[in-house]
């Protein structure tokens, strides 16, 4: 308790020295938390912004549809299998979807699109989809005769609200699906090839026009934890017939987003390992000045009898304290940076938007604010801070008395 009360006010002798190691300290914690939460949030929401409008982070189908996606292969909707999915914790959200493809038609223009029937309650709790409607209005029933265009498709084939779309298609055992719709909206979606190729309609007008009554191709699942999917799908599949469904992660449906996400996380390991050594240049050089500061006061301290040892353990405590003061304030300060900039997310715009979309990526930059990154880069740099630190001590062991006097 005694070291701890010297070391204590040892580093406030001189305010204006620990001061600028406690900014130095700040400033790393902060600079990787905001990297790390930029990282993750990029990647979160592009992973939440395709999924969501298509497979779930989970999705039931059934068995052989992965391999032949034909509304032949579709199930019967299940209400007991959805109670039974729902008493998962992790579970939070439902969505059935009716899952084909069709020709579209307008004037003299065409083009082959993906039909989603959907459930517009549950669209709009988990994808705030009624807030995507840049144009026109949402679905009102279940049983709308009309359909939401994403705007990408809207601009090929150039109609607009309330002009009526023909869509030809093959329905329920090679049934002729065809019919003309409404569009009631056109949608802003946050993935650009979706906003190029998407149509959506109620579920149950979707079935209708395929012939398929109460039939499903799938069963989208949201999660709250989608840090341990191989866990949350070994415990879907455990409340259904496996030899009837197949559960499936979004990681098997999508490779190659996921094997993009881990390349580019690589390139991103090693800009934050040059970050952490900069950071410990930054560190080092202020406990090197630290140091250099105090080399006569070190030299009295020990020729008027005071043992190294001891005098190394309280020079490594100021500067653990310091550490710690330094890192708690960088947390205070990345959590109210990451809460403004996840209210208030960044947004490109001209040619820097249309780079983005170009590669099919939201041009929006979201911040992450999961507690392991405020854990783990304060944890990070901590213990940096700590290895760092027992530079002085070493040098305090190492000491010259008269020199140091005399220096």
């Amino acid at each position: 308790m005694m070291f701890l009360k010297l070391a204590w006010l040892n580093i406030w002798r001189n305010k204006r020295r620990t001061l600028i190691t406690i900014a130095s300290v700040f400033f790393a914690v902060l600079l990787a938390i905001t990297f790390r939460s930029v990282t993750e949030g990029v990647y979160e929401n592009m992973i939440h912004n395709v999924v969501s409008y298509s497979s779930g982070y989970l999705q039931i189908h059934k068995k052989g549809y992965w391999d032949e996606q034909s509304i032949d292969n579709s199930f019967e909707a299940d209400e007991q299998l959805n109670q039974r999915l729902l008493s998962n914790p992790k579970v939070t959200q439902l969505m059935p979807r009716l899952e084909t493809f069709a020709l579209s038609s307008f004037g003299d223009k065409t083009k082959g699109v993906l039909v989603l029937g959907i459930d517009p309650a549950s669209e709009k709790m988990v994808n705030q989809l009624d807030e995507k409607v840049m144009e026109g209005s949402y679905f009102q029933s279940e049983n709308d005769n009309a359909v939401l265009v994403g705007s990408g498709l809207a601009e090929q084939l150039n109609v607009k609200v309330n002009d009526t779309l023909i869509l030809i298609g093959q329905g329920y055992h090679a049934s002729s699906a065809a019919g003309k719709f409404n569009i009631i909206g056109i949608l802003k979606l946050g993935s650009p090839e979706l906003n190029g190729n998407v149509i959506y309609m109620p579920l149950r007008t979707a079935q209708n026009l395929h012939g398929a009554e109460n039939r499903l191709t799938s069963l989208s699942i949201m999660l709250s934890k989608t840090s341990n999917l191989e866990g949350s799908k070994n415990a879907v599949e455990s409340n259904i017939d496996t030899d009837a469904y197949e559960v499936m992660t979004w990681k098997q449906m999508m490779p190659e987003m996921d094997q993009f996400i881990e390349a580019d996380s690589a390139g991103h390991y090693i800009i934050i390992i040059v970050l952490y050594i900069i950071i410990s240049f930054g560190l080092f050089g202020t406990l090197l000045m630290m140091t250099f500061e105090r080399n006569r006061e070190f030299g009295i301290l020990i020729a008027i009898g005071m043992k190294k040892r001891l005098l190394a353990f309280v020079v490594l405590l100021e500067s653990i304290m310091i550490s710690l003061i330094g890192c708690f304030m960088g947390i205070l300060g990345g959590i109210l940076l990451v809460r403004l900039f996840t209210e208030h997310p960044i947004q490109f715009s001209g040619s820097l938007q249309e780079v983005y979309e170009e590669y099919g990526f939201e041009p929006i930059i979201y911040f992450s604010g999961h507690p392991r990154i405020f854990i783990n880069q304060t944890l990070i740099v901590l213990v940096l801070a700590i290895l760092l630190a027992l530079y002085p001590g070493f040098k305090v062991i190492r000491l010259r008395p008269v020199e140091a006097i005399n220096s």
